[in-house]
């Protein structure tokens, strides 16, 4: 019970320093909301309220964004007229429901990893980061975070209306950021690996998921067909993949060190320094303009990867087979795999936000095992 206590105290001091931190924002430094791509978005939610308006010249919106945040802008921003600042408030307070969801997806006889689970997610330094501009990740993040309630709770009971929740997150969440378009194929496949022998039973149910999440996208390809003559979901994969990808990267590299290298070493180094610079790097403050704000940061941000790394690894190390781990293993290698894959040496903390509610569960299971209280 007394570590109960503590960790509530954790979860009070992260919402603590969120509402400081949009204070301040909102008293010295309101700009910082604005990042290089909010105005993009700010454009497409201008498309959909146009759309709204005269449905008739057909919805404008781009082609290298996908239509879930601007969507969201549109009807808060644009609709009911909330200035930006208070969709900054709305993200802090998505934080806060991310981690509602996470404490709920574990069982209650875990109450402690629950505990801990949620003051990981509110203590998440990118999280916050990320949460405090116009930028997707705080509703991109609460959504893959229903996805995961939504997937444990199948797990654990196989009623076919929790996998078509699911589903059904994981497409909105795309629709979000485009980051797990793929994802709907791992689950799929993780549905079959779960029924084992009973086949017929794990055919129907993938298939009923992949129906619903690739038959919903399929309509915003169609719409992308019908406008740009152009069947993808978003073209993103331009400025990303085809840039700074590391698929073909050895061919591009300019860095005579590297060349020097051969192929195999190359992408063996390179793939191991991307994984390290994408996990261990904490999150900078320095769009605030302020100094006490990025030391802050530097000394939080290095402490809590510390933290909860050193959770993971005891959870990984003491990993017994229990099937919800294992899913969320698979969605963590998931996403570390398209992050690396798809933007290489530029990758950033700002692909480790969807990760934050498996990184949560795992590293506060291992927390858990590490004090002797599993």
């Amino acid at each position: 019970m007394k570590i109960e206590k503590y960790i509530v105290w954790l979860i009070a001091a992260a919402v603590s320093i969120k509402l400081v931190l949009f204070l301040y924002i909102a008293g010295v430094n309101p700009a910082s909301i604005m990042e290089a791509d909010s105005s993009g978005y700010l454009r497409d939610a201008a498309a959909w309220m146009q759309y709204f308006h005269t449905p008739s010249e057909g919805l404008q919106h781009s082609l290298y964004r996908t239509p879930g945040y601007t969507f969201f802008l549109a009807i808060f921003h644009l609709w009911l007229n909330l200035p930006l600042l208070s969709i900054i408030l709305l993200q802090f307070i998505l934080n806060i429901f991310t981690a509602i969801v996470v404490f709920k997806t574990i069982p209650s006889i875990d109450r402690r990893i629950a505990l801990l689970s949620a003051a990981i997610v509110l203590l998440d330094l990118p999280m916050t980061i990320f949460s405090s501009m116009i930028m997707t990740e705080s509703l991109h993040v609460f959504v893959l975070s229903l996805f995961i309630f939504s997937f444990v709770k199948y797990i654990n009971n196989r009623q076919l209306g929790w996998l078509a929740g699911a589903a059904v997150f994981l497409m909105v969440s795309v629709y979000i950021r485009p980051v797990g378009y793929f994802l709907g194929f791992a689950m799929g496949a993780f549905v079959l690996y779960l029924w084992g022998k009973n086949i017929l039973v794990g055919v129907a149910h993938a298939l009923v998921a992949l129906v619903l999440v690739y038959g919903f996208l399929g309509i915003w390809q169609y719409h992308n067909l019908k406008t740009f003559n152009d069947f993808t979901f978003t073209n993103i994969d331009h400025a990303t993949l085809d840039q700074n990808g590391i698929i073909g990267r050895y061919s591009r590299e300019i860095d005579p060190s590297l060349k020097a290298m051969p192929p195999v070493l190359y992408y063996v180094y390179s793939v191991g320094r991307n994984i390290i610079n994408l996990m261990t790097t904490p999150g900078d403050m320095k769009y605030l303009h302020s100094g006490a704000w990025r030391i802050f940061g530097a000394a939080f941000g290095y402490l809590f990867v510390i933290f909860w790394w050193i959770g993971l690894i005891v959870a990984v190390r003491r990993f017994r087979g229990d099937i919800v781990e294992q899913f969320l293993l698979l969605v963590l290698v998931y996403f570390i795999s398209v992050a690396i894959v798809s933007t290489g040496w530029h990758v950033t903390p700002r692909f480790r936000v969807p990760m934050v509610p498996m990184i949560a569960i795992l590293s506060a299971r291992g927390w858990m095992v590490l004090l002797g209280l599993l």
